[in-house]
């Protein structure tokens, strides 16, 4: 039997917010790598190195990618920081959603209302589709976005064609 299988990569635009994290952690980390310096303190300076090789550690992860993988109905939304560590955040089963269609769509209005958990690359330009389902394990639905792959959703439209609604 032939599997339905698809996968798509986005990367997740910088907002305001990670900038503005990562210019005050610069900005400390220089600041307490100046006073450990110029006070000449060892316990400061230590202090400095360790707060420059978490820095170093820890900058990559700022850098987040979204990875969609369909297969056979079920659809797995993992994160991916700094290009190499790769966690999975949710797996749905797309017959317990509601609709699955374009977020500028007539289907999504009655799920509007709903909270959102957005796995879309936050890029101004970008076509989101979202998915309305109740989470396994959850009394409330939530409207997932993500942006699937032509292939990918031309799978899930095969797959559940009731449920999906191709973009214009």
């Amino acid at each position: 039997m032939e599997q339905n299988y698809a996968e798509t990569c986005v990367k997740q635009k910088t907002t305001a917010k990670i900038a503005f994290l990562k210019l005050l952690l610069a900005i400390g980390v220089v600041l307490l790598l100046g006073i450990g310096i110029l006070s000449k303190i060892s316990i400061l300076i230590l202090l400095a190195v360790l707060a420059v090789v978490a820095l170093v550690w820890y900058w990559p992860r700022f850098k987040v990618e979204w990875e969609y993988v369909f297969c056979d109905g079920q659809l797995d939304f993992d994160r991916i920081q700094g290009g190499e560590k790769r966690k999975t955040i949710l797996r749905i089963e797309l017959e317990n959603a509601d609709v699955i269609a374009p977020m500028h769509s007539h289907r999504m209005d009655g799920y509007r209302h709903l909270p959102v958990r957005d796995f879309s690359s936050l890029q101004p330009d970008a076509k989101p589709y979202g998915i309305a389902i109740r989470e396994e394990g959850k009394e409330e639905k939530v409207v997932l976005l993500f942006e699937p792959s032509k292939k990918m959703i031309d799978l899930i439209c095969n797959k559940f064609p009731g449920k999906t609604e191709l973009a214009d």
